[in-house]
């Protein structure tokens, strides 16, 4: 009988690779001609117990031990994703989670007696009328200052946002897509920036040569709401 070692004092007899179906030679197991094959032996199964019951080695344990020890570096923190998008020459995001939909420029229905720079009016979006707003008002954010030239065409959408029983849609200029950034990734906003920005904006991050400003969802939708009043 040849034995191989396995480790943790554990000795097999892989008949299997000797006599049985994985043999270089032909199969000479006589068990064969009742379990045809060695997947259906006793022996077998006895072996595999046998690797799965054996004890843990001490130099594996050890080093499982000091793995799981060590502190959760920032890389392995999770990231928060958010939609990247433009107004006027200035880019924000905002967390995905919040954002149902994206779709392009709609006619916007004025509402009778409104004068609000807030609320621009109703959009259709699949059968249903939506409050349209200017994030951009809402922000204190002039409008582009300079042209805007990239390798693709820039195309105004509009994105339709929902929390708990509001839904606001408000036009973009741009909308770049879904990015994530890190808690540790911001900063502090700059003391310039106007009042009503600073209480959406939780702060700022760098993507590639842009300033992020990262906006408050919760603060943001109360603000709307607040300002429909």
């Amino acid at each position: 009988m040849n034995e191989t070692p396995v480790g943790a004092g554990i000795v097999l007899d892989d008949c299997w690779n000797r006599i049985g179906v994985w043999s270089k030679q032909a199969a000479s197991c006589p068990e064969l001609a009742d379990c045809v094959h060695c997947r259906n032996c006793e022996r077998y199964s006895q072996a595999g117990r046998a690797m799965l019951e054996r004890p843990v080695p001490d130099d594996y344990r050890r080093q499982w031990t000091q793995r799981l020890a060590r502190p959760k570096q920032a890389s392995e923190v999770s990231s928060n994703p958010a939609l990247l998008f433009r107004l006027g020459d200035e880019w924000f995001a905002i967390s995905s989670r919040c954002v149902c939909e994206i779709t392009p420029v709609l006619a916007i229905h004025s509402v009778p007696h409104c004068d609000d720079n807030l609320v621009k009016g109703l959009v259709n979006i699949r059968g249903e009328l939506k409050i349209c707003v200017s994030i951009g008002s809402a922000l204190q954010i002039d409008r582009a200052s300079e042209s805007h030239f990239t390798d693709h065409e820039i195309l105004e959408r509009m994105v339709l946002i929902e929390k708990d029983e509001h839904s606001f849609v408000f036009p973009v200029s741009e909308i770049e897509g879904i990015v994530h950034y890190g808690e540790h990734d911001l900063r502090p906003l700059p003391s310039t920036l106007a009042n009503a920005r600073s209480k959406i904006t939780t702060g700022i991050f760098q993507l590639q040569d842009r300033q992020i400003g990262v906006l408050d969802h919760e603060l943001l939708f109360y603000a709307l709401a607040r300002g429909l009043k």
